[in-house]
């Protein structure tokens, strides 16, 4: 099984790897999801307080209806999975992270018309970058039933795509690309344990260093990624061809 979930996720990084329009990354999710038994899913970016969400969505494979009630009543700045993915880096399955009960009937209303639509659970990746970038990869399902395995594999699938999805996007604007990456050969050998689930502390042991400064080696190279987490380290190395 854990196999299978390495091959899904490489497999789909492989393929976006190569991807030069949306609609390819499109069709490589949606592979990917039902590998993993969701449905539906959308990655958009995430508004400010006074505008809309319309314009910010980059994919989307919601039930069309769904994507229609939920642009025009501008559902974003009263869905729960939108304000719990502001505050946190985690990606989290909607009915293990969100309380139910504590939520405001507005709140309550989004959640329950999602659920009309098939999308009775979820799993949402939430993306934050150094420069403030505030957006979200998002499945629905009438259930959801991942493993750690699955959930940390479906993770970096998701900021994987987001990155292409950027890069692609940015090509078709005429908007320069990000220069190269400095990123030493310590900084690289400390990814790559990263990207194999180790521990600074685990990293430590393997490479011979200190756990203070295998930290600093993966906090340099998050700096000059423009990234903030380790899930995102991993997925921009991936794309930018640190890793391979």
């Amino acid at each position: 099984m854990r196999q299978a979930i390495a091959n899904a996720m490489f497999d789909f990084i492989s393929k976006v790897g190569d991807a030069q329009t949306e609609a390819a990354v499109l069709s490589a999710l949606e592979v990917t999801a039902h590998e993993f038994g969701l449905e539906r899913f959308a990655i958009s970016g995430i508004p400010l307080a006074h505008e809309r969400i319309d314009p910010y969505f980059m994919l989307n494979r919601w039930p069309e209806a769904w994507f229609q009630r939920y642009t025009f009543e501008n559902y974003v700045h009263i869905d729960p999975v939108i304000a719990l993915t502001r505050t946190t880096d985690d990606a989290f399955v909607w009915s293990e992270a969100i309380d139910y009960k504590a939520l405001s009937w507005r709140a309550r209303r989004v959640m329950d018309e999602a659920t009309e639509f098939g999308m009775i659970d979820g799993y949402s990746v939430p993306l934050h970058s150094a420069t403030g970038l505030q957006a979200i990869v998002t499945f629905g399902a009438a259930k959801v039933d991942l493993s750690p395995d699955a959930k940390r594999a479906l993770h970096l699938v998701s900021i994987y795509a987001h990155n292409r999805l950027r890069s692609i996007q940015k090509a078709k604007s005429g908007v320069a690309a990000t220069p190269s990456v400095n990123i030493t050969p310590s900084e690289r050998e400390c990814i790559s344990w990263c990207a194999a689930g180790k521990t600074d502390w685990e990293i430590g042991l393997i490479t011979n260093r200190s756990e203070r400064t295998v930290h600093h080696l993966v906090t340099s190279a998050q700096r000059k990624l423009n990234v903030v987490n380790r899930g995102q380290l991993i997925a921009e190395s991936f794309r930018t061809g640190i890793l391979r």
